[in-house]
């Protein structure tokens, strides 16, 4: 199992919810506002509501992960492998 960072950029959300239909797990519907939000994310910057999420995954939890990520319209769901940095989304 690898460590990875999720990076959401909460802002720019339209709620349209496939993040949170394929990883439940990561993602929940706010109520309040029609938006995702990171479960257990922590916010990095609050002027632009990024928050980041450092999670290890196992290969097929990193696929949803992945499918996750590109489900969404508006692009806001960035992965990063935290050893390398390497960007994945």
């Amino acid at each position: 199992m690898k460590k990875y960072k999720i990076i959401y950029e909460r802002d720019n959300c339209i709620g349209a919810a496939a993040c949170a239909v394929v990883t439940p797990d990561l993602f929940k519907m706010n109520d309040d506002d029609q938006k995702a939000d990171l479960i257990e994310g922590k916010s990095i910057d609050e002027e632009n509501n990024l928050f980041e999420r450092i999670i290890e995954l196992d290969d097929e939890k990193l696929k949803e992960l992945l499918e996750s990520a590109e489900s969404c319209p508006v692009n806001i769901i960035h992965v990063e492998e935290l050893a390398t940095g390497k960007k994945l989304i």
